[in-house]
C-alpha cells in the first residue's frame, strides 16, 4: 500500500474532517486514474443495481448457481417456453412465503398437462415424476392433469428433487408472480 493510503488509513481517527478530506484530496491527486476506476464501478454497480438482481440458488434443482435477474417482470404474454424466470413462491412445505425459486417455463397458457401414474407430459413433452414423499419425509401432492389456465405458467426444473409444477403446492404459477427472467452465469 503506497504511503499516502497508510498515512490516510493511520490518521483518520486522529483528525477533524477538515484534514482528513485534505488528505483525501492529496490522495486523488497521486493517484488519479485508480479514484477515476473507482468511482466508474462504484457508479455503474449502482445503476447496475436498479435494473438486476444477483441471486445465488441455494438448491441442487437448477444447474446454476449463479444468477442474473432482471428485476422488471415480463410484460404479459412474452414468456417463451425454455425461458428461465425468478418468480415468488406462495407459501407452504418447509419454504417461507415470498421466497425466491428459479425454474424453466415449460408449459405456456392452454398448454396441455397430461398424467400417467406420476409421470408429468406438457405438450406432449416428458417433463418428469412426480414423488410421493420429499426427501425430507413430507407427503407431496401431484399436480392434477388438465390445461394451463390462463395468466399461468407451468414451471419446471431438471433435478428430479425439485419442486415444481409437478406438485399441488407449486402448482401452475400466476404471472403476477413471475419477478422477471433470469440469466444463468454459472
Amino acid at each position: 500500500m503506497p504511503r499516502i493510503e497508510r498515512l490516510i488509513l493511520a490518521l483518520r481517527p486522529r483528525v477533524g474532517l477538515k484534514a482528513y478530506a485534505g488528505l483525501v484530496w492529496t490522495a486523488i491527486r497521486r493517484h488519479p486514474l485508480a479514484w477515476a476506476t473507482f468511482v466508474l464501478v462504484a457508479c455503474a454497480g449502482f445503476v447496475f443495481s436498479h435494473y438486476y438482481w444477483l441471486r445465488f440458488t441455494l438448491t441442487e434443482s437448477m444447474p446454476w448457481h449463479l444468477v442474473l435477474v432482471e428485476k422488471a417482470p415480463p410484460a404479459p404474454g412474452s414468456l417463451k417456453r425454455g425461458d428461465l424466470v425468478a418468480w415468488r413462491w406462495q407459501g407452504g412445505l418447509i419454504y417461507p412465503e415470498g421466497a425466491v425459486f428459479l425454474k424453466v417455463v415449460k408449459g405456456l397458457p392452454g398448454d396441455r398437462v397430461s398424467v400417467v401414474g406420476r409421470d408429468f407430459f406438457v405438450h406432449g413433452e416428458y417433463v418428469g415424476r412426480a414423488k410421493p414423499v420429499s426427501r425430507l419425509g413430507q407427503v407431496l401432492v401431484a399436480n392434477q392433469p388438465g390445461v394451463v389456465p390462463a395468466g399461468h405458467y407451468y414451471l419446471y426444473a431438471p433435478h428430479r428433487d425439485s419442486l415444481d409444477s409437478r406438485y399441488a403446492a407449486t402448482g401452475y404459477v400466476a404471472h403476477e408472480r413471475i419477478l422477471g427472467r433470469a440469466y444463468g452465469l454459472f
